[in-house]
């Protein structure tokens, strides 16, 4: 057992003697509470304590590493509440298996756990001057909910068995303009932030594993001014290649002023942006190029006015509602991106989701309309599918030379490119009134007058109109005057109409193979 030292001062007395049997050493006098409604602290909170409730960082770095046995049949833990710790809180490369838990405490100096292992430590409701806990390795959960951090919180390469619990802390950055620095860190449990949580720097999660949820419900994050360290601007969350085995929620009346970056990130789950504020301002970006997940679900409130990159993206379910996606043109990115099926509480109409890739693809890209056209067809809407790639082909021919929109326009009137058949029969029916109705007011002359068939105008019109077919009236009959031009025009008519009709089979059967 260790020697109680000489040069204790009563308070940390007191605390050396409750680590001996686990009890909680509490100077503020609220009594033994494990309750984490711990109120943010304020102002100086603290700063004023005197040398009754003061403890150095030496000793409790000390108390931790080399305190005394515990008293038979009792688990020593620090269990420490309103205390003030002054100094530096050095336990860099330590081993702590002591439980911590520190409550309503101010911290003057750092907190440094780097490459240190822990079991559980949870420090709530304090006031604390920078944590700095690179590859530390907790064995527990790490917990420092309603806490004001004035010099942010490091945790790369970190590795927690269980949780990681902000709730409602206060994370001023550091000065690489970071609040919470956690690339690589590896997280059995979940990751929450919840509201009041305040980041008012970059939020780092890149080529985090996390084995349960990210959670940043009411959360406020706010991109830093100027660049950061490594040359990026208005960036409130980065999680660029992280790896979240179920869902990532930022969502109910979550709000970042600056950018999100989650290029290349996976969720076993979902990408949950449910009555957000985001994307502000034009400069706020929202990009998840190559991201992957089952479901992405984008509610924002109000219409943002930043960018959307969503390239190369594949998701299985895509959730939306009008006002969700940026208006102008150009201010969206979905080339490439893959979903399965469309759902929302509030569907966006077909007018609208043709609207919402015109200004996707203000450079027209066929890939988008033939993904919608996928997800409508997935759904059963074969009507809308239709209708989707006949915009398609409209947007295509804005981008042809002169003849091929000559060409395409043809298509478009005649049989909708392939997807209106109904306007063929159309035509052909009109067309078929029109010489019937001529040509049985002004019978042309026969040929020969002894071989020429029974005159029939109405066959005589069709074998005129359909190139491939003969019906013997065409090269039995002459007309003369103005019927003959008349006759040549219902010719070409036949051709163009046939033509586009198999471009238009073509076009369909090819997409259909």
């Amino acid at each position: 057992m260790a020697a109680i030292p000489s040069d204790l001062s009563d308070a940390e007395r007191q605390v050396w003697e409750a680590f001996r049997t686990g009890d909680v050493c509490d100077f503020a006098g609220r009594g033994v509470t494990y309750s984490a409604d711990w109120a943010l602290p304020r102002g100086d909170f603290g700063a004023d304590w005197g040398p009754e409730r003061t403890i150095r960082a030496e000793f409790l770095a000390r108390l931790l590493l080399d305190g005394p046995a515990p008293v038979a049949g009792r688990t020593p833990g620090l269990h420490l509440t309103g205390a003030r710790i002054v100094g530096d809180l050095r336990l860099r490369g330590a081993r702590v298996d002591a439980y911590v838990d520190l409550r309503g405490c101010r911290f003057e100096n750092r907190i440094d756990l780097g490459d240190a292992t822990t079991g559980t430590l949870r420090i709530i409701g304090s006031v604390l001057n920078g944590v700095r806990a690179r590859r530390a390795r907790v064995d527990g959960d790490l917990c420092l909910t309603t806490c004001r951090i004035r010099e942010g919180l490091l945790l790369t390469d970190a590795h927690v068995a269980n949780d990681v619990v902000l709730n409602g802390s206060r994370i001023r950055p550091m000065r690489d303009g970071d609040a919470v620095s956690a690339d690589g860190i590896q997280v059995t449990g979940d990751i929450s932030a919840h509201g009041p949580f305040h980041a008012l720097g970059t939020v780092r999660m890149r080529s985090a594993r996390v084995g349960g949820r990210v959670t940043f419900y009411r959360a406020r994050l706010d991109a830093p001014d100027g660049l950061d360290s490594r040359g990026h601007s208005n960036l409130a969350f980065d999680g660029a290649g992280m790896n979240v085995e179920q869902s990532l929620h930022m969502s109910d009346r979550f709000t970042a002023t600056g950018s999100i970056r989650l290029i290349d990130a996976r969720f076993g789950d979902a990408y949950i942006l449910d009555h957000a504020a985001v994307l502000g301002r034009e400069t706020d970006t929202l990009a998840l190029w190559r991201a992957t997940g089952r479901t992405l679900s984008i509610v924002v409130e109000p219409t943002p006015r930043g960018r959307v990159l969503l390239s190369g993206a594949q998701w299985g379910a895509l959730t939306d509602v009008p006002g969700t996606w940026p208006e102008d043109p150009g201010r969206m990115a979905i080339g490439g991106m893959t979903y399965t099926v469309l759902r929302s509480t509030r569907p966006m109409d077909l007018a609208q989701r043709l609207r919402w890739l015109a200004a996707a693809t203000p450079d027209y890209e066929p890939q988008p309309y033939e993904q919608l056209a996928l997800a409508y067809r997935a759904s059963g809407q074969d009507e809308e599918a239709r209708s989707v790639l006949l915009a398609k082909q409209r947007r295509n021919r804005e981008t042809l030379r002169v003849p091929g929109r000559l060409w395409g326009w043809v298509q478009d009137v005649t049989i909708g490119y392939g997807y209106r058949p109904a306007r063929a029969l159309a035509w052909l029916v009109a067309l078929i009134a029109i010489g019937t109705t001529v040509f049985g007011l002004d019978r042309p002359s026969p040929l020969k007058a002894d071989e020429a068939p029974h005159w029939n105008p109405f066959f005589y019109t069709i074998d005129l109109l359909l190139p491939v077919l003969s019906l013997g009236q065409e090269s039995a009959w002459n007309p003369g005057g103005w019927t003959q031009w008349v006759a040549y025009v219902l010719v070409m008519l036949g051709w163009i109409l046939a033509g586009a009709a198999a471009a238009g089979a073509t076009r369909v059967l090819n997409r259909g193979a």
